[in-house]
């Protein structure tokens, strides 16, 4: 009765236009770069004058960010805006996902969780990485479930400009593949069938590589032999001297310097030169001062944070035209963009469902279901990579947040096998109103 009565009256349209209107009313909070939005910003302003001085830092969310900063000028909203736009793309492509592979009333059920998700709803209103990534990638698994195998190759190709974390889904689609097609893999090889294996394959790297390749020839990308970039100035004694700099303390006397104002050890010109940095020469060990490179993909040693004051007061720093602030955010915040109202209950349910399914399959010698195909094919991709670092960095649990559309499919696959329809209903509903009342907690209350 429920569903029938208003499910039925609902679609991915009312949800996305539900997230866009409370994005659009916080997009603004806090008016300056918080947490990793200072680095990306930097960024942006350098590719815009033609100049990388990270190039162990793939460019694709400068190139999302450039027409938006340069017709609207620099400023949260440009800042903000496309990934508003990239969280609902995800949105919209997580429920088409869903509603190939089940109904779309259960599509409706896990994308509601996701839009009242904190870790959801903060990443895609910050000039973050994450949600662009997942928004190609859910793009590239439902073209990949329709069959449209070189499309959804070129998705996740263009989706690792962004971040190296795109690999999840390259990660997911073989896996998957295989799995459902194991049986005909064997005489695929011995056949040599294997031509959109192969084509997929080349346009995956063609359109990874050919962008690399056309941005180290248009943009004076640069690679230091130190932590930091370096600019030359002539001291009081007419010595030449070069002075290190901090991506994130650009100002407008740095912006106005050229290329050749810079102490950099070469310009970077090819692929092969781009990626040897990507994978070798990015961030350092320990201090400032250290001189040992490593990959940057990796997530960095938590140190200890920026100095600012301990009562939580924003300091400000004036540097040229730019205002840079750093706050300690309140622990409510933090909570807020690493939260766990539902994530024990969800991961633990399709651990259950999955060796429940598992057990039947055993018992019975009946073929494992496609939906729990997923789950596991979701649990390999998306959550082991994060049990592999998760030492390296306390919050590591930040990038469980590509696994949290699996687990919203898995708890909601759980509710629907609850065979009474009260109980269902009850269940359901019960989520929704704890998940609805710590969203409105966590931010209208607390930010």
């Amino acid at each position: 009765m429920f569903q029938e009565n208003y499910l039925n009256k609902i679609n991915i349209v009312h949800l996305i236009f539900i997230s866009f209107s409370i994005h659009m009313f916080v997009l603004s909070q806090p008016i300056y770069e918080v947490l990793d939005e200072n680095y990306f910003t930097n960024f942006t302003r350098w590719f815009m004058l033609g100049i990388d001085h990270t190039p162990y830092q793939l460019f694709g969310l400068s190139l999302i960010e450039y027409p938006f900063v340069s017709v609207i000028g620099d400023n949260w909203f440009s800042w903000r805006f496309p990934i508003v736009l990239f969280g609902m793309v995800f949105l919209y492509f997580n429920y088409k996902v869903i509603e190939h592979l089940k109904n779309k009333k259960m599509a409706l059920l896990a994308t509601g969780i996701l839009c009242f998700s904190p870790l959801i709803f903060t990443h895609s209103s910050l000039l973050l990485r994450d949600i662009p990534v997942m928004a190609l990638g859910f793009m590239a698994l439902y073209f990949y479930f329709k069959q449209k195998y070189y499309f959804s190759a070129l998705l996740i190709g263009l989706s690792a400009l962004i971040k190296e974390t795109a690999i999840f889904f390259l990660i997911f689609v073989v896996l998957h593949y295989v799995v459902t097609n194991y049986k005909n893999l064997g005489s695929q090889i011995r056949s040599k069938k294997l031509k959109t294996p192969f084509i997929s394959c080349m346009i995956l790297f063609t359109s990874f590589l050919i962008p690399i390749t056309i941005y180290d020839n248009t943009v004076n990308v640069l690679e230091y032999t130190t932590s930091h970039p370096e600019y030359l100035y002539y001291d009081e004694n007419s010595e030449l001297k070069a002075e290190p700099f901090s991506i994130r303390h650009t100002n407008s006397t740095l912006l106005a310097l050229s290329v050749n104002d810079f102490n950099y050890m070469d310009k970077v010109n090819d692929p092969i030169h781009h990626l040897s940095l990507l994978f070798t020469k990015g961030y350092y060990f320990g201090s400032d001062n250290g001189n040992e490179f490593f990959a940057s993909f990796l997530p960095v040693e938590d140190h200890g944070s920026v100095s600012i004051s301990s009562d939580g007061v924003t300091e400000t720093f004036l540097m040229g035209d730019f205002v840079k602030h750093y706050t300690d955010f309140p622990t409510s915040w933090n909570q807020s963009a690493i939260n766990y109202s539902w994530w024990h209950i969800a991961f633990y349910s399709c651990i259950g469902l999955i060796t429940y399914s598992l057990y039947v399959k055993i018992k019975n010698k009946t073929p494992l279901p496609s939906e729990i195909k997923i789950l596991v094919c979701g649990i390999v991709s998306f959550f082991i990579p994060f049990l592999v670092i998760v030492d390296l960095r306390h919050t590591y649990a930040y990038y469980i947040i590509y696994y949290l559309p699996i687990m919203a499919f898995g708890l909601v696959l759980v509710v629907h096998k609850i065979p009474i329809p009260k109980i269902k209903l009850i269940v359901t509903l019960g989520f929704f109103i704890v998940i609805l009342s710590n969203f409105m907690w966590m931010f209208p209350v607390n930010r």
